[in-house]
């Protein structure tokens, strides 16, 4: 026999014949040895605790939330202490009963305590707050499939077995922005324009957001439906917004002001023929016409020619011999045009530059040659001089049919036939002495050449420079040279000297006239200076007799004898 002490925190449980009972303290008593018993502690929660109990016989579970002490039936056990869920305002939490699969959805701010078998997988979660800017696309049934747009302000809780698939913002649509949108159930798809607030809706996917077409006065757009192949032009000034199957691969373009001097060259895209449009003013293309190039007038001088091809390979001549003229450039026709040689410096360049020559100048040209000349003595020389040249006006056609490369034929043929044909037949001495004459028999031979027979003329031939090739004659010929600047010079010193004295006698001589002529003007001076000196004595004498004999002409009337007073007076 013992006595039993049990306080207000425990429980006696007492076994007899399978059976189970329970007794909360706090008591004290008496237990008999033979009745078994267990004493067992109350569970002690706290206020964020809730304990779960299984029952051995129902295996029914229950939660006993806190706080406070729990005092477990006579046949619970506990199966493990909990943190309740506290959930706060904006937050929820979704419970799935694990055996029955019901679902709901508990939203804060409250202390929860799920029921027994409720498990949540997802955790504490975070509503979201549904403004102007943004909604929620929702699954509404996990079997169906069917989804929603939640656009509602405020604060979003979803409903059980509905799942937030996503947040989608709203896009804000400028003045000059357009949207477009494609429905994937009916696979529409189309074109929101702004200003707005663009929120697509659940089954519906935002492809992309460009910009309008802003057209101003002298602008066109060309569009193509991608799906037809249509064309059709819009022009400005206006805002264009595409159709969503429509795309502009030009872009915005500038329509062609046509003048006087301005054309545009055209392709129908469904013919396939050209034309070129000349009416002056705006010119913007019609749907499937495409604007090959903008034609300038090409104008032919006086002194200029061209030659045009056509897609058959006809050729025909202009020149401007008539007075410069200008014209288009015909559909399927092009200008011909000529690699020529440029001998147009004096240092000549290997290999020769090229120039692309589409005018023909008719007027006498210039051009460098250099080449080597063997004289009969075996004296190798470098000639360097110019030829002037001329395409035959009357002969053009010939030209073009003959040569590719009129200049290089010239520069080839005439140095080389005064190497061939005169240089080799003269000795050094004599090519020194009269290679002007060499020159000029080069310049006949050629002038009486068949040049002719590729349109062109020799005007003349001039050699400026020859030096020898071999060091040796090199400074043979400078000594030579050296010898005749001296030369020159001392006859040039001595014809200065020459014309210093002659200039000095001349001098001299015009000093001796001068004083000649000085001697002769100071008699001429004394004499007339002597001459006016009589004069004016005598004219003083005649005042004084004129005034006496005036003056005495009414004492004595009689003149003869006022004179006769005068003389005696005198």
């Amino acid at each position: 026999m013992q006595v039993k002490y049990v306080n207000d925190r425990q429980q006696v449980v007492y076994i007899i014949n399978g059976q189970r009972t329970v007794e909360q303290g706090p008591f004290t008593k008496i237990i008999w040895p033979s009745t078994r018993h267990e004493i067992r502690n109350a569970i002690l929660l706290s206020q964020r605790e809730y304990v779960v109990l299984l029952h051995e016989r129902t295996q029914i579970t229950r939660h006993e939330p806190g706080p406070g002490q729990v005092f477990m039936d006579a046949w619970e056990k506990k199966v493990e202490i909990k943190e309740k869920l506290v959930l706060q305002k904006r937050e929820y939490v979704r419970l799935i009963h694990r055996i029955s699969g019901f679902e709901r959805v508990v939203g804060g701010p409250q202390i929860l305590v799920p029921e027994p078998f409720e498990e949540w997988p997802f955790g504490i979660e975070t509503s979201i707050v549904i403004g102007h800017t943004n909604a929620v696309l929702v699954e509404m049934n996990k079997t169906s499939g069917m989804k929603r747009l939640v656009t509602d302000k405020g604060m979003f809780v979803p409903a059980p077995y509905e799942r937030i698939l996503r947040e989608k913002n709203a896009v804000l649509l400028e003045p000059l922005s357009y949207a477009v949108v494609k429905d994937h159930l009916t696979g529409q798809t189309r074109n929101e324009v702004g200003p707005q607030l663009l929120q697509v809706g659940p089954y519906e996917e935002l492809l992309n957001v460009s910009t309008k077409w802003v057209l101003e006065k002298d602008s066109y757009l060309r569009l193509v439906d991608k799906q037809t192949g249509q064309e059709r032009i819009v022009t400005g000034p206006t805002v264009v917004v595409p159709d969503y199957t429509e795309t502009a691969p030009d872009g915005k373009q500038k329509a062609v002001y046509i003048d006087t001097l301005t054309a545009v060259k055209l392709e129908n895209r469904t013919t396939g023929q050209q034309r070129l449009y000349e009416t002056v003013g705006v010119f913007v293309p019609q749907p499937y016409e495409r604007i090959l190039e903008i034609m300038h007038k090409i104008l032919v001088l006086p002194h200029q020619a061209t030659v045009l091809r056509d897609i058959a390979g006809v050729q025909t001549l202009v020149t401007g011999s008539s007075g410069a003229t200008a014209f288009f450039l015909p559909p399927f026709t092009t200008q011909m045009e000529f690699n020529w040689s440029a001998y147009t410096s004096p240092v000549l360049e290997d290999p020769v530059p090229k120039v692309l020559v589409k005018m023909i100048d008719l007027r006498a040209q210039k051009m460098f040659f250099q080449n080597e000349v063997r004289t009969s003595d075996n004296v190798r020389l470098k000639l360097e001089g110019t030829i002037f040249w001329q395409v035959q006006s009357n002969n053009i056609m010939q030209m073009v049919t003959s040569t590719a490369d009129a200049p290089g034929d010239i520069s080839q043929r005439a140095p080389r036939y005064a190497a061939v044909t005169v240089g080799h037949r003269l000795t050094l001495a004599q090519f020194m002495a009269g290679f002007n004459n060499l020159t000029q028999a080069t310049y006949d031979a050629q002038a009486s050449d068949t040049f002719s027979d590729r349109g062109v003329s020799l005007q003349s031939l001039e050699i400026t420079k020859f030096d020898s090739v071999d060091a040796e004659t090199a400074l043979v010929l400078q000594n030579i040279i050296k010898e005749t600047t001296l030369r020159i010079n001392e006859l040039q010193k001595q014809e200065s000297q020459n014309a210093v004295n002659a200039a000095k006698l001349t001098a001299d001589i015009q000093l001796e006239q001068q004083r000649t002529e000085l001697i002769q003007t100071q008699a001429d001076n004394e004499r007339l200076q002597k001459q006016f000196q009589g004069q004016s004595d005598g004219q003083k004498l005649v005042q004084a007799a004129l005034a006496y004999i005036s003056g005495l002409n009414t004492s004595v009337p009689n003149v003869t004898e006022r004179v006769e007073m005068y003389k005696c007076a005198g």
